[in-house]
Protein backbone atom coordinates (compact mmCIF):
# COMPACT_ATOMS: atom_id res chain seq x y z
CA UNK A 1 0.00 0.00 0.00
CA UNK A 2 2.98 2.33 0.28
CA UNK A 3 2.96 2.83 -3.47
CA UNK A 4 -0.57 4.20 -3.30
CA UNK A 5 0.55 6.94 -0.93
CA UNK A 6 3.01 8.21 -3.51
CA UNK A 7 0.41 8.44 -6.27
CA UNK A 8 -2.44 10.88 -6.65
CA UNK A 9 -5.28 11.67 -9.01
CA UNK A 10 -5.43 15.26 -10.19
CA UNK A 11 -9.18 14.88 -10.73
CA UNK A 12 -11.74 12.45 -9.36
CA UNK A 13 -11.93 9.12 -11.15
CA UNK A 14 -15.64 9.67 -11.79
CA UNK A 15 -14.94 12.95 -13.55
CA UNK A 16 -12.39 11.26 -15.80
CA UNK A 17 -14.73 8.39 -16.73
CA UNK A 18 -17.66 10.70 -17.48
CA UNK A 19 -15.55 13.13 -19.51
CA UNK A 20 -13.97 10.44 -21.69
CA UNK A 21 -17.17 8.50 -22.26
CA UNK A 22 -19.60 11.37 -22.85
CA UNK A 23 -17.06 13.51 -24.70
CA UNK A 24 -16.03 10.65 -26.99
CA UNK A 25 -19.63 9.78 -27.82
CA UNK A 26 -20.62 13.39 -28.50
CA UNK A 27 -17.63 13.86 -30.78
CA UNK A 28 -18.53 10.62 -32.58
CA UNK A 29 -22.15 11.71 -32.91
CA UNK A 30 -21.28 14.95 -34.69
CA UNK A 31 -18.78 13.21 -36.99
CA UNK A 32 -21.45 10.68 -37.95
CA UNK A 33 -23.97 13.43 -38.63
CA UNK A 34 -21.37 15.22 -40.74
CA UNK A 35 -20.94 12.10 -42.84
CA UNK A 36 -24.68 11.62 -43.18
CA UNK A 37 -25.40 15.23 -44.11
CA UNK A 38 -22.57 16.04 -46.48
CA UNK A 39 -21.51 12.71 -47.89
CA UNK A 40 -25.06 11.42 -48.63
CA UNK A 41 -27.22 14.25 -49.94
CA UNK A 42 -29.66 11.92 -51.74
CA UNK A 43 -33.27 12.79 -51.13
CA UNK A 44 -34.14 9.21 -50.31
CA UNK A 45 -31.36 9.09 -47.75
CA UNK A 46 -32.22 12.51 -46.34
CA UNK A 47 -35.79 11.43 -45.67
CA UNK A 48 -34.29 8.99 -43.21
CA UNK A 49 -31.36 11.04 -41.96
CA UNK A 50 -33.01 14.39 -41.26
CA UNK A 51 -35.88 13.11 -39.08
CA UNK A 52 -33.49 10.77 -37.27
CA UNK A 53 -31.14 13.70 -36.60
CA UNK A 54 -33.93 15.56 -34.86
CA UNK A 55 -34.85 12.42 -32.93
CA UNK A 56 -31.20 11.85 -32.00
CA UNK A 57 -30.92 15.34 -30.57
CA UNK A 58 -33.96 14.67 -28.43
CA UNK A 59 -32.49 11.33 -27.43
CA UNK A 60 -29.20 12.99 -26.49
CA UNK A 61 -31.02 15.18 -24.01
CA UNK A 62 -32.09 11.99 -22.27
CA UNK A 63 -29.05 9.76 -22.82
CA UNK A 64 -26.33 12.18 -21.68
CA UNK A 65 -27.75 12.79 -18.16
CA UNK A 66 -28.59 9.09 -17.88
CA UNK A 67 -25.07 8.08 -18.91
CA UNK A 68 -23.54 10.55 -16.44
CA UNK A 69 -25.72 9.14 -13.64
CA UNK A 70 -24.83 5.49 -14.30
CA UNK A 71 -21.14 6.18 -14.88
CA UNK A 72 -20.97 8.16 -11.63
CA UNK A 73 -22.62 5.29 -9.73
CA UNK A 74 -20.23 2.79 -11.28
CA UNK A 75 -17.15 4.91 -10.51
CA UNK A 76 -18.06 6.06 -7.00
CA UNK A 77 -16.54 3.03 -5.16
CA UNK A 78 -13.25 3.65 -6.96
CA UNK A 79 -13.17 7.30 -5.84
CA UNK A 80 -13.91 6.28 -2.25
CA UNK A 81 -11.13 3.67 -2.21
CA UNK A 82 -8.60 5.97 -3.89
CA UNK A 83 -9.31 8.76 -1.43
CA UNK A 84 -8.89 6.42 1.54
CA UNK A 85 -5.63 4.98 0.21
CA UNK A 86 -4.18 8.41 -0.52
CA UNK A 87 -5.01 9.46 3.04
CA UNK A 88 -3.07 6.40 4.33
CA UNK A 89 -6.30 4.80 5.54
CA UNK A 90 -7.14 1.18 4.86
CA UNK A 91 -10.55 0.95 3.12
CA UNK A 92 -13.11 -1.55 4.25
CA UNK A 93 -12.32 -4.91 2.67
CA UNK A 94 -15.73 -5.16 1.00
CA UNK A 95 -15.48 -1.63 -0.41
CA UNK A 96 -11.94 -2.25 -1.63
CA UNK A 97 -13.04 -5.48 -3.30
CA UNK A 98 -15.86 -3.63 -5.07
CA UNK A 99 -13.54 -0.83 -6.15
CA UNK A 100 -11.08 -3.32 -7.61
CA UNK A 101 -13.78 -4.98 -9.68
CA UNK A 102 -15.19 -1.67 -10.85
CA UNK A 103 -11.87 -0.10 -11.89
CA UNK A 104 -11.22 -3.09 -14.18
CA UNK A 105 -14.77 -3.46 -15.47
CA UNK A 106 -15.72 0.21 -15.99
CA UNK A 107 -14.41 0.33 -19.61
CA UNK A 108 -16.43 -2.79 -20.42
CA UNK A 109 -19.58 -1.48 -18.73
CA UNK A 110 -19.22 1.82 -20.58
CA UNK A 111 -18.72 -0.02 -23.88
CA UNK A 112 -21.91 -2.03 -23.38
CA UNK A 113 -23.85 1.09 -22.50
CA UNK A 114 -22.50 2.90 -25.57
CA UNK A 115 -23.46 0.10 -27.93
CA UNK A 116 -26.95 0.08 -26.51
CA UNK A 117 -27.25 3.87 -26.80
CA UNK A 118 -26.12 3.83 -30.43
CA UNK A 119 -27.88 0.75 -31.79
CA UNK A 120 -31.31 0.97 -30.15
CA UNK A 121 -32.17 4.41 -31.59
CA UNK A 122 -30.87 3.40 -35.02
CA UNK A 123 -33.22 0.42 -35.10
CA UNK A 124 -36.16 1.98 -33.28
CA UNK A 125 -36.36 5.45 -34.87
CA UNK A 126 -37.43 4.31 -38.37
CA UNK A 127 -40.36 2.50 -36.80
CA UNK A 128 -41.20 5.19 -34.27
CA UNK A 129 -41.09 7.90 -36.93
CA UNK A 130 -42.86 5.70 -39.48
CA UNK A 131 -39.96 6.01 -41.91
CA UNK A 132 -39.54 2.36 -42.80
CA UNK A 133 -42.84 2.23 -44.70
CA UNK A 134 -41.83 5.01 -47.10
CA UNK A 135 -38.31 3.73 -47.73
CA UNK A 136 -37.08 0.88 -49.82
CA UNK A 137 -35.82 -2.16 -47.91
CA UNK A 138 -32.30 -1.55 -49.23
CA UNK A 139 -32.23 2.06 -47.96
CA UNK A 140 -33.54 0.99 -44.60
CA UNK A 141 -30.94 -1.82 -44.38
CA UNK A 142 -28.15 0.56 -45.35
CA UNK A 143 -29.27 2.99 -42.67
CA UNK A 144 -29.33 0.31 -39.94
CA UNK A 145 -26.02 -1.32 -40.91
CA UNK A 146 -24.34 2.04 -41.22
CA UNK A 147 -25.56 3.06 -37.76
CA UNK A 148 -24.36 -0.26 -36.35
CA UNK A 149 -20.88 0.19 -37.83
CA UNK A 150 -20.68 3.70 -36.40
CA UNK A 151 -21.73 2.36 -33.01
CA UNK A 152 -18.91 -0.19 -33.05
CA UNK A 153 -16.36 2.36 -34.21
CA UNK A 154 -17.14 4.97 -31.53
CA UNK A 155 -17.57 2.33 -28.81
CA UNK A 156 -14.18 0.77 -29.50
CA UNK A 157 -12.45 4.13 -29.50
CA UNK A 158 -13.99 5.17 -26.19
CA UNK A 159 -13.25 1.74 -24.70
CA UNK A 160 -9.53 1.86 -25.52
CA UNK A 161 -9.14 5.47 -24.34
CA UNK A 162 -11.00 4.77 -21.11
CA UNK A 163 -9.04 1.59 -20.40
CA UNK A 164 -5.75 3.41 -21.00
CA UNK A 165 -6.81 6.21 -18.64
CA UNK A 166 -7.75 3.69 -15.92
CA UNK A 167 -4.37 2.02 -16.21
CA UNK A 168 -2.59 5.35 -15.89
CA UNK A 169 -4.57 6.68 -12.93
CA UNK A 170 -6.64 4.53 -10.58
CA UNK A 171 -5.41 0.97 -11.20
CA UNK A 172 -1.86 1.56 -9.85
CA UNK A 173 -3.43 2.97 -6.66
CA UNK A 174 -6.08 0.27 -6.21
CA UNK A 175 -3.64 -2.50 -7.18
CA UNK A 176 -0.24 -1.31 -5.86
CA UNK A 177 1.07 -4.89 -5.84
CA UNK A 178 -0.53 -6.05 -9.09
CA UNK A 179 -2.59 -9.24 -9.06
CA UNK A 180 -5.36 -8.02 -11.37
CA UNK A 181 -5.64 -11.44 -12.94
CA UNK A 182 -6.47 -13.03 -9.58
CA UNK A 183 -9.28 -10.54 -8.92
CA UNK A 184 -12.64 -12.29 -9.06
CA UNK A 185 -15.66 -10.90 -10.86
CA UNK A 186 -13.72 -9.05 -13.55
CA UNK A 187 -13.72 -9.20 -17.33
CA UNK A 188 -10.45 -10.15 -19.01
CA UNK A 189 -9.50 -9.31 -22.58
CA UNK A 190 -6.50 -11.18 -23.99
CA UNK A 191 -3.90 -9.83 -26.38
CA UNK A 192 -5.37 -11.76 -29.31
CA UNK A 193 -8.76 -10.15 -28.76
CA UNK A 194 -7.18 -6.70 -28.43
CA UNK A 195 -5.48 -7.15 -31.79
CA UNK A 196 -8.81 -8.19 -33.27
CA UNK A 197 -10.36 -5.01 -31.84
CA UNK A 198 -7.63 -2.99 -33.55
CA UNK A 199 -8.28 -4.77 -36.84
CA UNK A 200 -12.05 -4.21 -36.64
CA UNK A 201 -11.70 -0.57 -35.63
CA UNK A 202 -9.16 0.68 -38.15
CA UNK A 203 -9.61 -1.73 -41.03
CA UNK A 204 -12.88 -3.68 -41.12
CA UNK A 205 -15.32 -0.89 -40.17
CA UNK A 206 -13.99 1.74 -42.64
CA UNK A 207 -13.89 -0.85 -45.44
CA UNK A 208 -17.39 -2.02 -44.52
CA UNK A 209 -18.77 1.52 -44.63
CA UNK A 210 -17.18 2.25 -48.00
CA UNK A 211 -18.48 -1.04 -49.41
CA UNK A 212 -21.90 -0.27 -47.94
CA UNK A 213 -22.08 3.12 -49.62
CA UNK A 214 -20.82 1.82 -52.95
CA UNK A 215 -23.41 -0.96 -52.88
CA UNK A 216 -26.13 1.52 -51.93
CA UNK A 217 -25.21 3.89 -54.76
CA UNK A 218 -25.04 1.12 -57.30
CA UNK A 219 -28.72 0.41 -56.65
CA UNK A 220 -30.18 3.91 -56.46
CA UNK A 221 -27.69 6.32 -57.97
CA UNK A 222 -29.18 6.44 -61.46
CA UNK A 223 -32.79 6.67 -60.41
CA UNK A 224 -32.77 10.24 -59.16
CA UNK A 225 -29.31 11.63 -59.87
CA UNK A 226 -26.81 11.83 -62.62
CA UNK A 227 -23.89 9.42 -62.42
CA UNK A 228 -21.36 12.22 -61.98
CA UNK A 229 -23.24 13.61 -58.97
CA UNK A 230 -23.45 10.18 -57.41
CA UNK A 231 -19.72 9.63 -57.87
CA UNK A 232 -18.97 13.08 -56.48
CA UNK A 233 -21.05 12.40 -53.37
CA UNK A 234 -19.38 9.03 -52.93
CA UNK A 235 -15.96 10.64 -53.25
CA UNK A 236 -16.87 13.23 -50.61
CA UNK A 237 -18.03 10.51 -48.29
CA UNK A 238 -14.85 8.49 -48.82
CA UNK A 239 -12.66 11.56 -48.23
CA UNK A 240 -14.39 12.50 -44.96
CA UNK A 241 -14.30 8.89 -43.80
CA UNK A 242 -10.61 8.62 -44.70
CA UNK A 243 -9.67 11.77 -42.75
CA UNK A 244 -11.66 10.71 -39.72
CA UNK A 245 -10.52 7.07 -39.73
CA UNK A 246 -6.93 8.09 -40.43
CA UNK A 247 -6.73 10.17 -37.27
CA UNK A 248 -9.02 7.88 -35.31
CA UNK A 249 -7.13 4.77 -36.34
CA UNK A 250 -3.73 6.29 -35.60
CA UNK A 251 -4.82 7.38 -32.14
CA UNK A 252 -6.39 4.00 -31.45
CA UNK A 253 -3.28 2.17 -32.63
CA UNK A 254 -1.03 4.36 -30.49
CA UNK A 255 -3.14 3.81 -27.37
CA UNK A 256 -3.39 0.08 -27.91
CA UNK A 257 0.34 -0.11 -28.60
CA UNK A 258 1.03 1.74 -25.37
CA UNK A 259 -1.22 -0.64 -23.48
CA UNK A 260 0.93 -3.50 -24.79
CA UNK A 261 4.40 -1.99 -25.11
CA UNK A 262 4.72 0.04 -21.89
CA UNK A 263 4.16 -2.90 -19.49
CA UNK A 264 6.37 -5.08 -21.68
CA UNK A 265 9.19 -2.54 -21.48
CA UNK A 266 8.67 -2.37 -17.72
CA UNK A 267 9.07 -6.14 -17.51
CA UNK A 268 12.24 -6.03 -19.62
CA UNK A 269 13.67 -3.24 -17.45
CA UNK A 270 12.99 -5.11 -14.21
CA UNK A 271 14.50 -8.35 -15.51
CA UNK A 272 17.65 -6.45 -16.51
CA UNK A 273 17.94 -4.99 -13.00
CA UNK A 274 17.43 -8.44 -11.51
CA UNK A 275 20.18 -9.75 -13.75
CA UNK A 276 22.44 -7.03 -12.32
CA UNK A 277 21.57 -8.05 -8.77
CA UNK A 278 18.94 -5.39 -8.00
CA UNK A 279 16.01 -7.22 -6.40
CA UNK A 280 14.17 -4.12 -5.18
CA UNK A 281 12.57 -3.25 -8.53
CA UNK A 282 9.12 -4.47 -9.46
CA UNK A 283 6.81 -4.47 -12.47
CA UNK A 284 3.84 -2.10 -12.27
CA UNK A 285 1.06 -4.51 -13.25
CA UNK A 286 -1.99 -2.64 -14.58
CA UNK A 287 -3.79 -5.27 -16.68
CA UNK A 288 -5.29 -8.73 -16.31
CA UNK A 289 -4.20 -10.00 -19.72
CA UNK A 290 -1.18 -12.17 -20.56
CA UNK A 291 1.24 -9.29 -20.02
CA UNK A 292 -0.23 -8.67 -16.58
CA UNK A 293 0.17 -12.35 -15.78
CA UNK A 294 3.83 -12.27 -16.80
CA UNK A 295 4.34 -9.10 -14.76
CA UNK A 296 2.90 -10.77 -11.65
CA UNK A 297 5.15 -13.78 -12.13
CA UNK A 298 8.22 -11.54 -12.56
CA UNK A 299 7.30 -9.76 -9.32
CA UNK A 300 6.94 -13.10 -7.54
CA UNK A 301 10.33 -14.15 -8.88
CA UNK A 302 11.90 -10.87 -7.74
CA UNK A 303 10.36 -11.16 -4.27
CA UNK A 304 11.64 -14.73 -4.02
CA UNK A 305 15.13 -13.69 -5.04
CA UNK A 306 15.04 -10.75 -2.62
CA UNK A 307 13.92 -13.00 0.23
CA UNK A 308 16.59 -15.53 -0.66
CA UNK A 309 19.20 -12.77 -0.67
CA UNK A 310 18.00 -11.56 2.73
CA UNK A 311 18.16 -15.09 4.09
CA UNK A 312 21.64 -15.43 2.64
CA UNK A 313 22.72 -12.17 4.31
CA UNK A 314 21.36 -13.31 7.67
CA UNK A 315 22.93 -16.72 7.13
CA UNK A 316 26.28 -15.08 6.43
CA UNK A 317 25.93 -13.10 9.65
CA UNK A 318 25.33 -16.30 11.56
CA UNK A 319 28.26 -18.02 9.86
CA UNK A 320 30.33 -16.15 7.26
CA UNK A 321 30.17 -15.68 3.49
CA UNK A 322 32.76 -18.41 2.99
CA UNK A 323 30.95 -20.90 5.18
CA UNK A 324 27.65 -19.88 3.64
CA UNK A 325 28.95 -20.74 0.18
CA UNK A 326 30.28 -24.02 1.52
CA UNK A 327 26.91 -25.01 2.94
CA UNK A 328 24.96 -23.75 -0.08
CA UNK A 329 27.20 -25.74 -2.39
CA UNK A 330 25.03 -28.77 -1.52
CA UNK A 331 27.89 -30.73 0.02
CA UNK A 332 26.62 -31.20 3.58
CA UNK A 333 26.84 -34.69 5.08
CA UNK A 334 29.25 -35.86 2.38
CA UNK A 335 32.18 -35.91 4.79
CA UNK A 336 34.88 -33.38 5.59
CA UNK A 337 38.47 -32.94 4.52
CA UNK A 338 41.79 -32.75 6.32
CA UNK A 339 43.13 -29.22 6.08
CA UNK A 340 46.24 -27.57 7.49
CA UNK A 341 44.94 -24.48 9.20
CA UNK A 342 45.69 -21.92 11.88
CA UNK A 343 43.14 -21.71 14.69
CA UNK A 344 42.68 -18.62 16.87
CA UNK A 345 40.80 -18.50 20.16
CA UNK A 346 39.99 -15.25 21.96
CA UNK A 347 38.45 -14.95 25.43
CA UNK A 348 37.54 -11.96 27.59
CA UNK A 349 39.14 -11.78 31.03
CA UNK A 350 36.98 -11.20 34.10
CA UNK A 351 33.84 -10.82 32.05
CA UNK A 352 31.78 -13.00 34.38
CA UNK A 353 32.34 -10.67 37.32
CA UNK A 354 31.68 -7.67 35.08
CA UNK A 355 28.35 -9.21 34.02
CA UNK A 356 27.38 -9.58 37.66
CA UNK A 357 28.06 -5.92 38.41
CA UNK A 358 26.46 -4.35 35.36
CA UNK A 359 22.86 -4.41 34.05
CA UNK A 360 22.13 -6.90 31.26
CA UNK A 361 21.77 -4.15 28.63
CA UNK A 362 25.26 -2.79 29.38
CA UNK A 363 26.75 -6.29 29.40
CA UNK A 364 25.20 -7.15 26.03
CA UNK A 365 26.32 -3.84 24.56
CA UNK A 366 29.90 -4.42 25.74
CA UNK A 367 29.93 -7.96 24.37
CA UNK A 368 28.56 -6.94 20.98
CA UNK A 369 31.02 -4.05 20.72
CA UNK A 370 33.90 -6.38 21.49
CA UNK A 371 32.81 -9.06 19.02
CA UNK A 372 32.22 -6.43 16.32
CA UNK A 373 35.75 -5.07 16.62
CA UNK A 374 37.43 -8.47 16.87
CA UNK A 375 35.46 -9.94 13.99
CA UNK A 376 36.38 -6.99 11.77
CA UNK A 377 40.06 -7.66 12.41
CA UNK A 378 39.67 -11.38 11.69
CA UNK A 379 37.70 -10.84 8.47
CA UNK A 380 40.18 -8.23 7.27
CA UNK A 381 42.89 -10.90 7.19
CA UNK A 382 40.72 -13.54 5.51
CA UNK A 383 39.83 -15.35 8.69
CA UNK A 384 36.47 -16.97 9.38
CA UNK A 385 34.72 -16.81 12.74
CA UNK A 386 33.39 -20.29 13.46
CA UNK A 387 31.44 -19.60 16.62
CA UNK A 388 30.85 -17.39 19.62
CA UNK A 389 30.55 -19.21 22.92
CA UNK A 390 29.74 -16.88 25.77
CA UNK A 391 32.57 -14.34 25.79
CA UNK A 392 34.86 -16.58 23.72
CA UNK A 393 35.26 -16.70 19.97
CA UNK A 394 36.83 -19.26 17.66
CA UNK A 395 38.28 -18.37 14.25
CA UNK A 396 40.15 -20.24 11.55
CA UNK A 397 42.57 -19.15 8.84
CA UNK A 398 43.09 -21.34 5.78
CA UNK A 399 39.60 -22.89 5.64
CA UNK A 400 37.17 -23.26 4.05
CA UNK A 401 39.18 -21.29 1.44
CA UNK A 402 42.82 -22.11 0.94
CA UNK A 403 45.38 -19.54 2.04
CA UNK A 404 49.05 -20.62 2.14
CA UNK A 405 49.89 -17.65 4.39
CA UNK A 406 47.30 -18.53 7.02
CA UNK A 407 49.80 -18.42 9.97
CA UNK A 408 50.86 -14.86 9.02
CA UNK A 409 47.24 -13.80 8.55
CA UNK A 410 46.30 -15.16 11.98
CA UNK A 411 49.12 -13.25 13.67
CA UNK A 412 48.25 -10.06 11.77
CA UNK A 413 44.66 -10.43 12.89
CA UNK A 414 45.71 -10.94 16.52
CA UNK A 415 47.86 -7.79 16.48
CA UNK A 416 44.99 -5.76 15.05
CA UNK A 417 42.65 -7.24 17.63
CA UNK A 418 45.02 -5.88 20.29
CA UNK A 419 44.91 -2.40 18.73
CA UNK A 420 41.15 -2.45 18.31
CA UNK A 421 40.66 -3.46 21.94
CA UNK A 422 42.80 -0.52 23.04
CA UNK A 423 40.68 1.85 20.95
CA UNK A 424 37.48 0.27 22.27
CA UNK A 425 38.68 0.74 25.86
CA UNK A 426 39.40 4.40 25.19
CA UNK A 427 35.79 4.87 24.11
CA UNK A 428 34.53 2.90 27.09
CA UNK A 429 36.55 5.04 29.51
CA UNK A 430 35.00 8.17 28.00
CA UNK A 431 31.60 6.61 28.66
CA UNK A 432 32.55 5.78 32.24
CA UNK A 433 32.76 2.02 31.59
CA UNK A 434 35.42 -0.43 32.77
CA UNK A 435 38.13 -1.47 30.27
CA UNK A 436 38.09 -4.96 28.81
CA UNK A 437 40.95 -7.45 28.68
CA UNK A 438 41.32 -10.55 26.57
CA UNK A 439 43.69 -13.39 25.80
CA UNK A 440 44.41 -14.80 22.34
CA UNK A 441 45.83 -18.24 21.60
CA UNK A 442 47.06 -19.33 18.15
CA UNK A 443 48.05 -22.78 16.93
CA UNK A 444 48.76 -24.29 13.48
CA UNK A 445 48.17 -27.88 12.49
CA UNK A 446 45.92 -30.32 10.66
CA UNK A 447 42.21 -30.57 11.38
CA UNK A 448 39.13 -32.17 9.91
CA UNK A 449 37.02 -29.39 8.37
CA UNK A 450 33.47 -29.80 7.14
CA UNK A 451 29.76 -29.60 7.77
CA UNK A 452 28.69 -31.33 10.97
CA UNK A 453 25.32 -31.78 12.62
CA UNK A 454 22.01 -33.33 11.68
CA UNK A 455 19.36 -32.61 9.10
CA UNK A 456 17.70 -30.35 11.65
CA UNK A 457 20.75 -28.21 12.38
CA UNK A 458 24.17 -28.01 10.76
CA UNK A 459 27.30 -25.91 11.10
CA UNK A 460 30.77 -25.63 9.67
CA UNK A 461 33.30 -26.83 12.21
CA UNK A 462 36.87 -27.98 12.77
CA UNK A 463 37.48 -31.24 14.57
CA UNK A 464 40.80 -32.50 15.82
CA UNK A 465 43.71 -32.07 18.17
CA UNK A 466 44.70 -28.75 16.58
CA UNK A 467 41.51 -27.12 17.80
CA UNK A 468 41.95 -28.49 21.33
CA UNK A 469 45.54 -27.30 21.54
CA UNK A 470 44.62 -23.79 20.32
CA UNK A 471 41.98 -23.60 23.06
CA UNK A 472 44.47 -24.76 25.70
CA UNK A 473 47.03 -22.20 24.52
CA UNK A 474 44.45 -19.47 24.90
CA UNK A 475 43.92 -20.61 28.50
CA UNK A 476 47.68 -20.17 29.12
CA UNK A 477 47.43 -16.42 28.56
CA UNK A 478 46.12 -16.12 32.10
CA UNK A 479 49.10 -17.95 33.62
CA UNK A 480 51.67 -16.25 31.42
CA UNK A 481 50.12 -12.77 31.87
CA UNK A 482 50.40 -12.07 28.14
CA UNK A 483 47.56 -11.21 25.77
CA UNK A 484 48.79 -12.99 22.60
CA UNK A 485 50.67 -16.28 22.58
CA UNK A 486 51.27 -18.82 19.83
CA UNK A 487 52.60 -22.32 19.50
CA UNK A 488 55.98 -23.19 18.03
CA UNK A 489 54.22 -24.73 15.01
CA UNK A 490 52.69 -21.36 14.20
CA UNK A 491 55.91 -19.44 14.83
CA UNK A 492 57.97 -21.72 12.56
CA UNK A 493 55.36 -21.48 9.81
CA UNK A 494 55.56 -17.65 9.66
CA UNK A 495 57.08 -16.11 6.55
CA UNK A 496 57.41 -12.62 8.03
CA UNK A 497 59.67 -11.67 10.93
CA UNK A 498 57.88 -11.15 14.24
CA UNK A 499 59.08 -9.78 17.53
CA UNK A 500 58.51 -12.37 20.22
CA UNK A 501 59.77 -13.14 23.71
CA UNK A 502 61.96 -16.23 24.24
CA UNK A 503 59.99 -19.48 23.99
CA UNK A 504 58.73 -21.22 27.07
CA UNK A 505 58.20 -24.98 27.44
CA UNK A 506 54.82 -25.67 28.94
CA UNK A 507 52.66 -28.68 29.61
CA UNK A 508 49.19 -28.66 28.14
CA UNK A 509 46.29 -30.57 29.58
CA UNK A 510 45.64 -33.71 27.58
CA UNK A 511 49.10 -33.70 25.93
CA UNK A 512 51.98 -35.90 27.02
CA UNK A 513 54.59 -33.78 25.29
CA UNK A 514 55.38 -30.20 26.21
CA UNK A 515 54.80 -27.33 23.83
CA UNK A 516 57.09 -24.43 23.10
CA UNK A 517 55.07 -21.22 23.44
CA UNK A 518 55.96 -17.82 22.00
CA UNK A 519 54.63 -14.56 23.41
CA UNK A 520 53.95 -12.11 20.59
CA UNK A 521 55.19 -8.57 21.03
CA UNK A 522 54.66 -7.13 17.56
Amino acid sequence: MNEAKNRSLKRPFTWMVVTINVGGNLAGFFVVQLLLHYAQPLEEWNRVAVPSLEANLVMLAFLVPTAIFFLARLSQPVDVAVKALQQTNQPDSANLELARRRVINVPFYAAGMNLFAWIIPAVAFPFLLDLHASQSPSSFAVYVFYAFSNACMITLLVFVVLEYACRKTAIPIIFPNGGLREQRGTIALGIRNRLMILYVAICFIPMFQVALMINSRSGIAFNDQAACKALSDLGTFALILFVFCGGYGLWLAVLLARNLVEPTQDIVGVTRKVQEGDYNSYVKVVSNDEIGFVGDRVNEMTRGLREREQIKEVFNLITSPEIGREILSMRPFEGGEIRRVTVLFSDLRGFTSLAERRPPEAVLKALNSYFTEMTSAIVRYNGVVLQYVGDEMEAVFGAPLDNPLHPDRAVDAALEMRERLQQLNQRRELEGEEPLEHGIGIHTGSALAGIVGSRHKISYALVGDTVNIASRIQDLTKEMSHDIIMSGETFRALTLPRQVLPPVEVSVKGKAKTLDIYRLVS
